[in-house]
């Protein structure tokens, strides 16, 4: 009989405990729903406006004004593409696309990016050949210095004292010569 009044007690707790637990489990995934997707909405628009930046800095503003970026440009065309740039950005479109549409309508020469293709392969590298021309030049001439103050000084000719004791009989003779003139 005791464990009949027990059993039914568990029965009666878990009962109660499983309510509980739904309400809570409810109550978390209401909050979630209303959370959640103003957090999904600010990591867009982030992104979105990282999009955006990067649509500003890699091309050119038409106007004729000056030959600026959309971002560092003032005029009110820059604005207006910036807000087109925007529209097409929450509209679905990938930068990729706002970009070739861009350029395809007003030209290649408006990409502020040199691509790395044609002609332009020669601006990305010739920096790299010039610099290990320069190296090779300098190396050469370093290590032809090198041999030349070895073979002067060392085992080949003669040494550092003969060439001291030459020299000094030059100057003697270069001062006697002063002195017989005067």
């Amino acid at each position: 009989m005791i464990i009949k009044m027990v059993t039914r007690k568990f029965k009666h707790m878990s009962l109660q405990f499983l309510g509980f637990n739904c309400v809570q489990i409810i109550t978390f995934f209401i909050v979630c729903s209303f959370v959640l997707p103003s957090y999904a909405q600010t990591e867009t628009a982030a992104e979105s406006e990282s999009q955006l930046k990067e649509l500003l800095t890699t091309v050119y503003c038409y106007c004729g004004c000056e030959r600026e970026t959309i971002e560092a440009c003032v005029c009110g065309t820059a604005g207006l593409i910036e807000e087109d740039f925007r529209n097409r950005l929450l509209a679905g479109q990938t930068v990729e696309q706002i970009r070739t549409n861009y350029l395809d309508t007003y030209g290649p020469q408006f990409y502020a990016v040199m691509p790395a293709e044609g002609i332009n392969l020669i601006a990305y590298i010739m920096p790299i050949v010039i610099l290990a021309l320069i190296g090779g030049v300098a190396f050469t001439v370093l290590r032809k210095s090198r041999q030349q103050l070895a073979t002067t000084t060392g085992g080949g000719g003669m040494s550092k004292q003969q060439v001291t004791d030459t020299t000094l009989k030059q100057v003697e003779a270069e001062l006697e010569r002063y002195k017989q003139q005067k």
